[in-house]
């Protein structure tokens, strides 16, 4: 997907620019994007009026979590080249994914005026559009880490409660990170319903991070044991993000969220013992959104969750920190593992595999 949008608009340039977008192209297909990020910034020196180097350089600095970065980048692009549709697509999405739902819509309709394949974009968004109404409709309210959004202004004291339980989980988690993010995140409550129409996420998803935590809250305090673990959980997702960026291996970002939920793992690794089967960890790098079932979905959770904790009980969590620094620094995943857990990832693989 990310050579795809890339191959949208081949550099036409000089020798040097030329082997520098195909180093950047290169180095994002094997997902170092931190070289994928030094070359195309280095091609675009050499050639500041290609759109596509610059695009090049947004998308790795996309993936690096470095967002001021991959916006200037989008825009430049954009103001190259206004009907370059894949840079329409990853600034939009950008925005949106920071909350800037009115940005990603404005985008969209702009580009539908300029480029004759804009109708692609009318989907998405409708989309868009329609969480913009109901969302057009919510109460905000602010903590000290924390920004809530809610429908009904009668569910304020509710929402004030369940962001108290936020800020005690911020607390809880910095302290054995070591790390408390400065940045407020944002939390959006819904209905039941609401929420799988916005996030169409899998039946099995209790909650959702894509930028902002998204919770479906109904009678939530009646069961708030299972609300505090699934706002812990979803406030790591963050905290990861921050950390090391959009390139986190999805075992690495779901076993930490699994470890640090308040009664910690050992009750989601019990389903290790119910069955012989072991999705290995090269299988587990993408997001696990797309498992179809509740059973698959406990299955990779649980194996993600067991050797994230064995890298806490070899190293301690400061090494696991230090290891998404790393990622979010552009380091490729192997190195950096090998560098802060010493000892080499397949190794690491295949001694959870035996376990």
């Amino acid at each position: 997907m990310l050579a795809a949008s890339l191959a949208a608009a081949a550099p036409s340039a000089a020798q040097d620019s030329s082997a520098l977008a195909r180093a950047g192209t290169s180095a994002i297909e094997a997902r170092r994007f931190g070289d994928a990020l030094d070359a195309f910034t280095k091609a675009s020196e050499l050639r500041p009026d290609d759109a596509s180097l610059c695009f090049g350089a947004g998308l790795a600095a996309f993936m690096l979590g470095r967002d001021e970065v991959a916006q200037s980048r989008f825009e430049r692009a954009l103001t190259l080249k206004a009907d370059f549709l894949p840079a329409v697509k990853w600034l939009a999405d950008l925005h949106y994914r920071a909350g800037r739902l009115a940005d990603a819509i404005s985008i969209y309709e702009a580009a539908q005026r300029r480029s004759p394949n804009g109708r692609e974009l009318q989907p998405q968004l409708d989309e868009w559009r329609k969480e913009s109404a109901l969302q057009n409709r919510f109460h905000k309210m602010r903590s000290e880490h924390f920004t809530a959004l809610f429908e009904n202004g009668a569910d304020e004291p509710l929402a004030r409660r369940v962001v108290d339980r936020l800020e005690a989980a911020y607390s809880r988690i910095g302290g054995t990170l070591g790390v408390y993010p400065s940045q407020p995140t944002t939390v959006v409550f819904y209905t039941p319903e609401q929420f799988g129409d916005i996030t169409k996420l899998a039946e099995w998803s209790v909650a959702g991070y894509d930028g902002r935590i998204r919770v479906p809250i109904n009678d939530a305090l009646d069961q708030p044991e299972e609300l505090d673990r699934v706002l812990s959980h979803e406030f790591v997702h963050a905290v990861v993000a921050r950390l090391g960026g959009r390139t986190v291996p999805a075992w690495v970002n779901e076993g930490l969220a699994s470890v640090l939920e308040p009664a910690g793992s050992s009750e989601l690794e019990a389903a290790l013992t119910r069955t012989d089967a072991r999705p290995a960890l090269a299988e587990l790098h993408s997001g696990f959104v797309g498992f179809s079932t509740r059973d698959d979905a406990e299955l990779a959770y649980a194996s993600a969750a067991r050797a994230v904790r064995r890298l806490i009980e070899k190293r301690g969590a400061p090494a696991l920190v230090a290891l998404l620094e790393d990622l979010g620094r552009g380091a490729p995943f192997d190195r950096a593992f090998h560098e802060r857990i010493a000892m080499r990832y397949e190794d690491f693989a295949a001694l959870v595999a035996r376990e």
